[in-house]
């Protein structure tokens, strides 16, 4: 498979491959997760939901710095 490259809101890009999405599979099992819900998580899934995952992450950046005021 050719890497795909995901790049951030803030520029910074990222190589999308299968090294990257089994180091993040690995993370979640040593995490506790059931090693076959995430048999779907591939390169292309990750890039389908990059977007929507780093805006969520973003919302949960911002509102945490709000309560700070």
């Amino acid at each position: 498979m050719k890497p795909l490259i995901y790049r951030n809101w803030r520029g910074k890009s990222f190589v999308i491959d299968d090294t990257f999405v089994e180091d993040i599979k690995a993370r979640l099992i040593a995490e506790g997760e059931d090693p076959s819900d995430w048999d779907y998580f591939t390169p292309e899934y990750l890039m389908k939901v990059l977007p929507t995952m780093e805006a969520h992450e973003r919302c949960i950046q911002l509102e945490e710095a709000w309560s700070r005021l």
